[in-house]
C-alpha cells in the first residue's frame, strides 16, 4: 500500500461525494472522485488502493466497474454503496467480487472504519514461501495462485481468500458465520448463500469429482471442513 492510500469515490451525488472526500483527506487518505461508470473506468487506468462504488450511476450500474476490474484480474478492494437493501442485491455484489457492501444512508465514521478494515485485511502480506497442499493442487500463498501439476487454476479473489482460510484450519469444522466474519469481514449477514456459492465454485476447481468432494467437506447444518 502506498504511503498515502488513494481512495477512488465513484458517486454522483455531490453532497455525499464532498463529505466523503473531506472525511478521507482529514483521515490521511488521498481522495479522487468519479461520477459515472465511464469516468470510473478512466480513473482506474491508474492504480487505486480502494474503490468506494455507488451502484446507481447516471450511465449504468456501478457493478459494471466491479465486473470490469475482476475480469481484468484486478483485485483492488471495492466497497459497494447502495440504497438497495435486499439480500439478493448484497449477494450479487459480493459474488461479483466486492469486498464489502454498505447500505445507504450510512454514517461517515462507519464507512471510514470499514475502509480501514478492508485495507488492513487485503494489504496484509502473506508468508513469501508458503505453499499449502490441497489434494492434487498446491495453494501458493506468496503468489496467490492455485496450481495443479504446475498449471495455474484461476481463482477469483474471494475464492482464494476462502480456500486459504479453510486450508489454514485443516480438520476444523468452520461455520458459515465464521467464514463470513473472517473472510468477508462480516459478523452478521442475512444469508449464507454467498459462502455456499463460493464453496461450490472451489470444488469444481480443486476436487477430482466435485459431486463427491474429498477436501472441501460439508458439515451438515454447521459449515465446512478442509481435509488436505
Amino acid at each position: 500500500m502506498s504511503t498515502t492510500p488513494r481512495i477512488l469515490i465513484v458517486e454522483d451525488e455531490l453532497p455525499i461525494q464532498r463529505g466523503l472526500c473531506e472525511q478521507l483527506v482529514r483521515s490521511g487518505f488521498r481522495a479522487d472522485v468519479a461520477g459515472t461508470v465511464a469516468e470510473a473506468l478512466a480513473q482506474l487506468r491508474h492504480a487505486a488502493d480502494l474503490v468506494v462504488l455507488d451502484r446507481r450511476l447516471p450511465d449504468g450500474d456501478g457493478l459494471e466497474v466491479l465486473r470490469d476490474l475482476r475480469a481484468r484480474g484486478d483485485h483492488t478492494p471495492v466497497i459497494v454503496l447502495s440504497a438497495r437493501g435486499q439480500a439478493e442485491d448484497r449477494v450479487q455484489g459480493l459474488e461479483d467480487g466486492a469486498d464489502d457492501y454498505v447500505g445507504k444512508p450510512f454514517h461517515l465514521r462507519e464507512l471510514l472504519a470499514r475502509i480501514r478494515a478492508v485495507l488492513q485485511r487485503t494489504q496484509e502480506a502473506p508468508p513469501a514461501a508458503a505453499v499449502i497442499a490441497v489434494g492434487e493442487c498446491e495453494l501458493d500463498v506468496g503468489s496467490r495462485v492455485l496450481r495443479r501439476r504446475g498449471q495455474v487454476i484461476e481463482l477469483a479473489r474471494m475464492e482464494f481468500e476462502l480456500l486459504l482460510y479453510l486450508a489454514r484450519h485443516p480438520g476444523k469444522t468452520v461455520s458459515r458465520a465464521e467464514l463470513l466474519d473472517r473472510v468477508w469481514g462480516y459478523d452478521r449477514f442475512p444469508t449464507t448463500r454467498t459462502v455456499d456459492y463460493h464453496v461450490l465454485a472451489l470444488r469444481r476447481k480443486v476436487e477430482r469429482d466435485a459431486a463427491e468432494p474429498r477436501h472441501l467437506i460439508t458439515v451438515h447444518r454447521v459449515g465446512y471442513r478442509f481435509d488436505p
